[in-house]
């Protein structure tokens, strides 16, 4: 992080999370309510990826799911507000997913490759 010669944090550094600060901090969200179960989240993400690819929130959950396959990304604080209930709720799923190590990482980064080349 940034700091000024005061030793103070600058704002604009504590509004950028790594991936995983990112990610845990989705957790924290008020407004996230359980959803019916989806028979393959990833699967799922994907999908809606490549339905609305140029949809802002199609693009953070691009971004959310690369963070999860490697561990890298970087995010801004307010896009945590930027999640509809549906997709919190599948990013919810997704990261107690890969916490769990229920999917091998080769699954993870095909998801990716196929998300990408469907947005572009």
């Amino acid at each position: 992080m940034q700091t000024n010669s005061t030793g103070e944090t600058s704002a604009a550094a504590r509004e950028l999370l790594t991936g995983a600060e990112f990610l845990a901090m989705l957790r924290q969200v008020v407004e996230y309510r359980p959803q019916a179960t989806v028979a393959d989240p990833l699967q799922s993400a994907v999908d809606q990826i490549a339905s609305n690819p140029a949809f802002s929130e199609s693009r953070l959950l691009m971004r959310i799911l690369v963070a999860l396959s490697s561990g890298e990304g970087q995010f801004r604080r307010a896009e945590i507000a930027a999640l509809d209930a549906r997709t919190l709720a599948l990013v919810i799923v997704l990261m107690d997913l890969h916490a769990a190590g229920t999917w091998p990482v080769g699954r993870w980064v095909r998801a990716v490759e196929e998300a990408k080349a469907a947005s572009a």
